[in-house]
Parts: structure tokens; C-alpha cells; sequence
């Protein structure tokens, strides 16, 4: 939300302890789409979040737009000009390819990535190396954010948000017997993992417009794969609740759902009770899929 010419939070949620100069001993997790900006802060000595905010940012229409914000942004936030040990930014966007490591070739990335999608001249590949599926995940920064938040913070980190999902939820998931179903559920896209186990069956990211393509999308995921609506459970993350037109039609047609719950692993500050469990599961577990 903006203000004038400043940009306000609407999720804003921090620990009254949390001391600025401390900030040596915290990791820093942010996470950017064209809708918005989010970051969180852990207290790595005690491995415990202390504070996430969340500001919408609407109507942008390219990543000069988004840069432009959060340079403002940044400036105006005293919270995020303090000297991290250590920072993470995760980006949302669909652009991205997964590659087994047996056929991936780093000299041949772009090729490999402009094979699905639509890059433009100046769109270099980056990729994550995500060890539990022993395969490398293709996408591209958005040179003008990577200029942006490499002029307010340093050694940054980089993530695609589908490299944090598949890692967090096989290392959160992987004892757990049987095919699941996870969703994570974005304003104009969402993301599908099929488990089963700790191995990786299926993942797909999708756009859609209404509640009834993503329930088509998910519907026709699972026929493929001959997963029972009935009987398969469907675990579900993302800033999405009961009331909302996307759930009433996902409990229409699949009868086991249930909202994913946090990592135990981390330790969460009393205000964090403010937020539901299931909220920002990709940037409560970017710090496990980069330390």
C-alpha cells in the first residue's frame, strides 16, 4: 500500500525485543514478485524468526517498475539498512525449468530454458542445485532487481520460490508414507508438488484468473497421474483462506484437505501467533534451502 510516496506494510509483524544492532547475528529472507515484497528476519543463534512484514505493491508492470519501489522501500525501512550476516531473496515467477543433473550442461542453460519459454536478449540463466532430486532448476534474475538489491545488500543468496518449495517440503515431508498433493497458492499463479514420500512424482507452476482454472488445472494434474480426488490428501500454502472462492471449490471436489503447519525446526516469536501457519511458507523456509 502506498501512502504518498511511501509504501506502507499491510502484514507487519515484529518481535518489541528485536534490537537493531544486532542485526550481525540475523539472516535476512526476502521474497519479490511483480505483487509485492516480503522479508523476514531470523535470529540464527537461537534460530528463531523475529519479524516479516508484507507490503502489496500493485500495478507494476515490469521489474524497472518493482526495482523502483523497493529502493524507496528500503530507504524508508530502518529495520532493512542494518548489517545482516547473511541475506536470501527468493522471486516468484514462472519462468523456470527443471533439468536432471545426468542432462544438464551449463553451456547450454539458456538453450535449455528458452526451450519452454520466451526469453528476451538480455535474460541471462541462473540456476539452483537442489540435492534432494539430484537436479538443476533453470530461471533468470530480472537484471534490474538484482542491480536494485545488490546496491542495498551484500554476497546475496539467490532462490527460485519452486527451489524452496520442492526442497522444504521433501525435507519437512519425507517421512511421511503415500502420494500428497501440495498446492501453493499465489494471487495470479500457483505451484503443484506431488510427493510420494521423499521422491518427487510431479511439480508444475500454472497462471490462472478464476478459482475454476486452478481447480481445473489441479484436477486434470491428478487424472494424469491416476490420483484419486477422493482419496488423495491435498495439503495447501500460500496467503489463502477458508472463505475464500478458491477453497469452497477445492473442498467441492476433493474431500481430504488440510493447511500445511510450520517448520518445527525454526522457533517463531510470540507474534507470529497473529499469523496463520500456512502464510508465507516459501519465505519462512528460504533460509533452510541456502544455509
Amino acid at each position: 500500500m502506498e501512502i504518498g510516496s511511501k509504501i506502507e506494510a499491510i502484514i507487519s509483524h515484529i518481535d518489541p525485543y528485536l534490537e537493531l544492532n544486532k542485526a550481525k547475528s540475523c539472516h535476512l529472507s526476502i521474497q519479490v514478485n511483480l505483487d509485492g515484497f516480503s522479508f523476514a528476519i531470523l535470529n540464527l543463534q537461537e534460530q528463531k524468526y523475529i519479524a516479516l512484514e508484507h507490503y502489496d505493491i500493485q500495478n507494476l508492470n515490469s521489474y524497472s517498475n518493482l526495482a523502483e519501489k523497493i529502493d524507496i522501500l528500503v530507504n524508508q525501512k530502518e529495520l532493512l539498512q542494518q548489517n545482516f550476516v547473511s541475506t536470501s531473496v527468493g522471486i516468484t515467477h514462472t519462468i523456470n525449468t527443471l533439468t536432471p543433473k545426468a542432462l544438464y550442461k551449463k553451456e547450454y542453460g539458456k538453450e535449455i530454458l528458452a526451450f519452454n519459454h520466451i526469453l528476451l536478449k538480455n535474460e541471462t540463466e541462473t540456476r539452483d542445485w537442489i540435492p534432494s532430486i539430484q537436479a538443476f532448476n533453470s530461471y533468470f534474475i530480472p537484471e534490474e532487481l538484482e542491480r536494485c538489491l545488490n546496491k542495498h545488500f551484500k554476497n546475496i543468496v539467490w532462490k527460485h520460490d519452486s527451489s524452496i518449495i520442492i526442497e522444504s517440503l521433501i525435507h519437512q515431508f519425507k517421512l511421511h508414507e503415500g502420494e500428497k498433493v501440495y498446492i501453493s497458492v499465489q494471487k495470479k499463479s500457483f505451484d503443484i508438488t506431488i510427493l510420494d514420500g521423499k521422491h518427487l512424482k510431479f511439480f508444475n507452476s500454472f497462471s490462472y484468473k478464476a478459482a475454476e482454472d486452478l481447480i481445473y488445472y489441479l484436477l486434470f494434474s491428478m487424472e494424469q497421474l491416476q490420483l484419486n480426488p477422493d482419496q488423495t490428501p491435498l495439503i495447501i500454502f500460500g496467503e489463502i483462506e477458508e472463505d475464500s472462492e478458491i477453497y469452497k471449490l477445492l473442498y467441492k471436489y476433493i474431500r481430504n484437505i488440510n493447511f500445511t503447519k510450520r517448520n518445527p525446526n525454526y522457533n517463531y516469536s510470540f507474534v507470529f501467533d497473529q499469523i496463520q501457519e500456512h502464510y508465507f511458507y516459501k519465505l519462512l523456509n528460504q533460509h533452510l534451502c541456502v544455509s
